[in-house]
């Protein structure tokens, strides 16, 4: 066995965001030696003994400037002690990286899932060996070097086998992301509105948090929504909900809403696809993990007329849920992580 270095953003059981990362590393702890982790901040997280984490002190408000320091000195001391070098997200870590693999003759791979096309990203695509990513429609550079390797989805930790279609009760539906404009959370609202002009009895739940200023803006903007169509009794705001305590927010919705434009794979739709849950999207990047629902759980971005139409009209929850299940069950994180051991 080899030892592997990993340099991440952060390593935090309770992050809303990142969170999903530690049943990664308890994947990578299986097939090391011992694996090593420097990250930007830690906190929570149960990893087993072969695992290291280093933190570089954001979560104590250490400055940007000394994190970086202290970044090149760890990556200084501990190239030379380990087999390959994972970076993970950030095109930046496998450009600080670079000399010193270069220098030891080490494999630097970077894992990067994002639609923005940045002078780091093409700066990092020259440095690594490989770049992978859990989707190529993912990405828009391209490159020899891209390997797609799918999502790795902790499928057992959201599973739901107890799950039951809704008959006497009203439709549950969850939205999970950043209260950003982005997120189009005012489409999913209006929807809800119909829903109840056409009888169709429903509770929503919207999960995430304002975190930039203009954030902050658009929440009060969805709440001042919300009053005005007179939803407030069924469309509810949960703000922050860790990562660690998502499954039984899946477990209660029935579908899953998604109201990007086209672009990245939303994490949080293929976790609810694991949980059972019914997703409806309207990035049609999703078109290939939908299979034959897609064209039902499809709809134009910003409509919500379509989005509530598409709703209304499902009859099959029962089957189209166990579609759902076995699709997500192939995003594994035992094959993402074998994947990128393949190339590291």
């Amino acid at each position: 066995m080899s030892r592997l270095l990993i340099i991440a953003q952060k390593v935090d059981e309770n992050d809303d965001l990142l969170g999903f990362f530690a049943s990664w590393l308890r994947e990578f702890a299986k097939h090391y030696e011992g694996v090593t982790v420097i990250a930007l901040g830690a906190g929570k997280a149960e990893l087993p003994a072969n695992v290291t984490v280093y933190s570089l002190g954001k979560e104590s408000g250490v400055p940007r400037w000394q994190r970086w320091f202290g970044l090149l000195n760890l990556l200084r001391r501990e190239v030379p002690r380990h087999d390959a070098v994972f970076a993970h997200m950030s095109p930046m870590f496998a450009v600080a990286a670079w000399p010193f693999t270069v220098a030891w003759h080490k494999r630097l791979v970077l894992w990067y899932l994002h639609r923005s096309n940045t002078f780091r990203l093409r700066l990092a695509l020259r440095m690594v060996d490989a770049l992978v990513t859990a989707d190529a429609a993912s990405l828009t550079v391209q490159s020899p070097k891209i390997h797609a390797v799918g999502h790795g989805i902790d499928v057992e930790r959201f599973a739901f086998p107890g799950r039951q279609a809704p008959l006497a009760r009203p439709l549950r539906i969850l939205s999970v992301g950043r209260l950003s404009p982005i997120k189009g959370f005012e489409t999913l609202i209006r929807a809800a509105a119909l829903l109840r002009e056409r009888d169709t009895d429903c509770e929503v739940r919207i999960i995430g948090k304002a975190v930039m200023p203009d954030d902050h803006q658009y929440e009060r903007e969805l709440h001042a929504l919300v009053a005005r169509l007179g939803v407030s009794d069924i469309v509810h705001f949960f703000g922050f909900v860790p990562y660690s305590a998502m499954p039984p927010q899946y477990h209660w919705a029935d579908i899953i809403v998604g109201c990007t434009p086209p672009g990245g794979i939303d994490k949080v739709l293929l976790e609810g696809m694991a949980a059972g849950c019914i997703p409806f999207t309207s990035n049609a990047v999703m078109r290939s993990y939908l299979g034959e629902d897609a064209e039902k759980l499809l709809f134009p971005h910003g409509d919500s007329e379509l989005l509530t139409e598409a709703v209304s009209v499902l009859d099959d929850i029962s089957e189209t849920a166990a579609r759902m299940v076995s699709r997500a069950a192939t995003q594994t994180v035992s094959s993402v992580v074998s994947a990128i051991r393949a190339l590291l």
